[in-house]
């Protein structure tokens, strides 16, 4: 029985486990209590890539794209805090 994570991602399970996959190539990615995050392709640009109104955020925020190893298939975009000594940090949304 397959059904939907996210765009681009779903939960499938055969006989033996559940697994995360790639719906596009339905390359795994891993099972489905894993963090699929970890096993994806990941890009880093700056957020101006998004669009020039987000030059402000140069030199202090990347923009983290996550995708399909497999076949490129875009899972999830997201602006990263940038830190200089090579790591970056997930922001973390305002609460309201």
């Amino acid at each position: 029985m397959n059904h939907p994570l996210r765009e681009n991602l779903e939960v499938y399970a055969d006989q033996a486990s559940e697994w995360i996959r790639c719906t596009q190539c339905l390359r795994v990615l891993c099972r489905a209590n894993d963090n699929w995050r970890d096993s994806c392709a990941r890009r880093l640009s700056p957020p101006t890539q998004a669009g020039p109104l987000l030059q402000e955020l140069t030199e202090h925020f990347l923009l983290e794209q996550l995708y399909c190893p497999g076949c490129g298939a875009l899972f999830n975009t997201d602006l990263v805090e940038e830190q200089k000594n090579g790591q970056e940090e997930r922001t973390k949304p305002a609460k309201a």
